[in-house]
């Protein structure tokens, strides 16, 4: 029960507003993010599992998921920008590949991809205003650029090459 308390308790956890910096401790990140990427995994699965290609039924609820990774691991980028310290390193890279590789999954997902395929080329398309074609447009793209089309051993090869990336980034 305590460590539940605790994990909801957590400001990186928070989600929204403005960020608690000052709360922020180098010892809560590998909870906060083994939790919320683990969140994060059901909920994709979920999306995927009952995929509607519509700006309601696919769009929203994405946004809503890569939004609470997005806070979360933008405050940490910014804390290791302003506020960086070995043991805040280290907590940071302790937890980037796993969220790397999450990144890489949802890029990945060929449910969502085929789905902003199909709102795309259907009769919906029409009836999207210029901004949300473009969000449409540039989802299909940054998938493409992601590796979704790819299988494999080049899969396997692309991903390795985005972990040594965002680990080099890292370093420098």
């Amino acid at each position: 029960m305590r460590a539940t308390a605790t994990i909801y308790q957590n400001p990186l956890l928070q989600g929204c507003g403005l960020p608690p910096f000052t709360d922020i401790k180098p010892e809560q990140v590998e909870p906060a993010f083994s939790h919320l990427l683990a969140e994060l995994e059901k909920e994709l699965a979920r999306l995927e599992t009952n995929i509607e290609p519509t700006w309601s039924g696919l769009v929203e609820p994405l946004e809503k998921l890569t939004e609470k990774l997005n806070w979360s691991w933008g405050i940490l980028n910014h804390l290791m920008g302003v506020k960086n310290s070995p043991e805040l390193r280290m907590a940071y890279e302790k937890v980037q590949p796993q969220v790397i590789q999450f990144i890489n999954t949802l890029g990945q997902s060929k449910p969502i991809y085929n789905a902003f395929k199909t709102i795309h080329n259907s009769p919906i398309w029409e009836s999207l205003a210029s901004a949300q074609q473009r969000i449409i447009e540039a989802a299909i793209r940054d998938a493409e650029l992601s590796g979704v089309g790819l299988e494999g051993v080049d899969r396997e090869r692309f991903n390795i090459i985005q972990m040594e990336l965002a680990e080099l980034a890292t370093r420098f």
